[in-house]
């Protein structure tokens, strides 16, 4: 089966100018996957352990988990299978506009399905040919073998990249915007984004889906009306979000430069909140969060009031007034400097089409400021690339496809990537279309 093809922040200190971004994104799917595909830009095979189902844009899981396989969609029909008794019993006929269909039929798929004419070829629980309709149920049309046309084979998906890419600090990831950082560094691997969409993990290793949203994170650093200690700054942050984090907790987080942690949370619903803060004379660096999702980061300085001198008791000469400067530093965005490539190979598991071979995604980032071309090595057994050099635009990124071939059996096989003399390496779990008796 084919996987995936394709593989601002800032807090303002000028009360009451606040910066903005066009877009912020959040999780649709929240990471609790083993691996996720894209289908088409409106449907995602998602893996929970070793079972696959079928998730849509909106997030909303429409396969369940329990097919062990899923195509992808060969005119706008994809099936859904589970192995039993060595055969790929079919359980789903699925459509690109979301709708689904069982198959209540004892059918199974031997090997490619989709001959067209609005009907799949499958085999009953004795090895008879036989028709099912793509509403799932059995058509009475004879099978004539002579008379079907060449099964048409699923296709090579490839995905433009036309929003934020990842870039790479310390085998971690976040995504930027040209070069402003749009998430902070958070993920351990991230795809870029495609029509709005991307895929990620978290640090735990489980996969979710991004959505970018069409709306701003804006942040108002203000004083808060406290009793001055002098020793502290009363600061209360002003936090807009998009109104699909109406019901979640915003979370800031201020960190000064030795690692010392102050939280607050707000609780309150709405697109607007005000988290407050007490902080001693320093710089902080902020983190703003949703669930375990960073949408903004800044630095900031914090400055208490001057305390007041007190007034001498003898006669004194003129004397000179005290003053009391507060510097409001505004927030810089710079990003931490990264490897100029990022390797992603998009699968982790992949099942065979009918001609015993399975293709995966592998893209190359370029977090460069010039245009990069390099040569492209991919090895392995069994494996074999067409590209031997790609050219990639500044703080773009490009996927080039690969394929496994001679697949007979479940296995593992490694691949392995070398592009611009860096080299990343990953194991893929391997399964055969089909078992023949």
């Amino acid at each position: 089966m084919n996987r995936l093809r394709s593989i601002i922040i800032m807090v303002c200190l000028l009360v009451p100018v606040a910066l903005t971004r066009a877009e912020v994104a959040k999780w649709i799917i929240k990471p609790m996957a083993s691996a996720i595909a894209r289908m088409d830009n409106s449907h995602f095979k998602v893996w929970n352990g070793d079972k696959c189902g079928v998730f849509n844009s909106e997030g909303k899981q429409v396969v369940p988990f329990m097919a062990d396989s899923i195509t992808d969609f060969v005119g706008d029909v994809a099936v859904a299978l589970r192995e039993q008794d060595g055969r790929n019993r079919l359980l789903n006929v699925l459509h690109t506009d979301g709708s689904v269909f069982p198959v209540y039929e004892e059918v199974y798929v031997d090997e490619n399905p989709f001959v067209g004419s609005g009907r799949l070829l499958v085999t009953d629980h004795k090895g008879k040919d036989l028709f099912i309709g793509l509403d799932g149920k059995k058509l009475k049309e004879k099978v004539r073998r002579d008379q079907l046309p060449p099964a048409t084979p699923e296709p090579e998906l490839e995905f433009v990249v036309n929003g934020p890419i990842p870039f790479e600090v310390d085998d971690e990831y976040g995504y930027y915007y040209g070069h402003e950082i749009f998430l902070p560094v958070q993920f351990s691997e991230a795809q870029p984004f495609s029509n709005g969409y991307a895929i990620a993990a978290d640090h735990t290793g489980r996969y979710g889906l991004l959505r970018l949203l069409d709306d701003d994170v804006r942040v108002f650093k203000a004083r808060r009306e406290a009793p001055e200690d002098y020793v502290h700054e009363n600061i209360k942050f002003k936090v807009h979000v998009p109104e699909e984090f109406d019901n979640d907790v915003i979370t800031v987080v201020c960190t000064d430069a030795r690692g010392q942690s102050v939280e607050g949370k707000s609780f309150e619903r709405g697109t607007e909140r005000e988290v407050p803060f007490s902080l001693a004379a320093g710089n902080y660096k902020v983190n703003v969060s949703s669930g375990n999702l960073q949408i903004f980061t800044a630095s900031v300085s914090a400055t208490p009031p001057a305390k007041p001198r007190p007034k001498e008791k003898v006669q004194p000469k003129p004397a000179a007034t005290a003053s009391t400067t507060t510097t409001r530093t505004a927030v810089s965005s710079s990003a931490v400097s990264a490897a100029s490539v990022q390797i992603a190979i998009g699968a982790k598991n992949l099942k065979a089409n009918a001609k015993d071979c399975a293709s995966f995604a592998i893209t190359i980032t370029n977090n460069g400021d010039e245009t990069l071309t390099t040569p492209v090595s991919v090895g392995g057994k069994g494996v074999v690339c067409a590209t031997k050099q790609v050219t990639v635009k500044p703080h773009s990124s490009r996927s080039v496809t690969a394929t496994f071939t001679g697949i007979k059996g479940k296995e593992s096989r490694t691949v392995t990537v070398t592009a611009q003399g860096k080299t990343v390496r990953r194991t893929i779990a391997l399964t055969p279309f089909f078992t023949e008796f």
